[in-house]
């Protein structure tokens, strides 16, 4: 009788165990579809069923190759430049900003070459247009 209620309180410790390990990565995971909320109250997106894209596709790759090709050379600039923007359902580029990198010059120029993208085909969530956000990296 002694081992029923041991293995019993075992079981029950277990179970508490997975449950809050549960709850925890519950709140951990990246939700592929999650909503960043702007002041003025629309939505941005960091993953949506079809993701902008260039007039000539191509996806992240081809988003980097064209600020890469844009930044004017700028001297002594090495390293990486985190930038962020945001995708309007419009299609056209906004809310730019450098999240890391090497000096002022650099992401400046960054900068410059994020406002010069031609107007993205939209994102599309349940097939209607929305905002998405990147963050790419661009190495110089």
């Amino acid at each position: 009788m002694a081992f029923f209620f041991s293995s019993r309180r075992l079981v029950l410790a277990a179970s508490i165990f997975l449950v809050a390990t549960c709850a925890a990565a519950a709140q951990t995971m990246p939700n592929a579809y999650q909503v960043v909320h702007t002041p003025d109250s629309a939505k941005v997106y960091t993953y949506v069923e079809q993701m902008p894209q260039l007039p000539d596709g191509g996806g992240n790759a081809a988003i980097i190759a064209a600020i890469q090709a844009r930044v004017a050379p700028a001297g002594g600039c090495g390293g990486k430049v985190f930038v962020y923007f945001v995708v309007g359902p419009s299609g056209t580029v906004k809310d730019a900003k450098v999240i890391k990198g090497p000096d002022g010059g650099c992401n400046a120029a960054v900068l410059a070459a994020v406002g010069k993208l031609p107007r993205f085909r939209s994102g599309k969530q349940n097939g209607k247009p929305v905002a998405v956000c990147y963050t790419l990296p661009i190495a110089f």
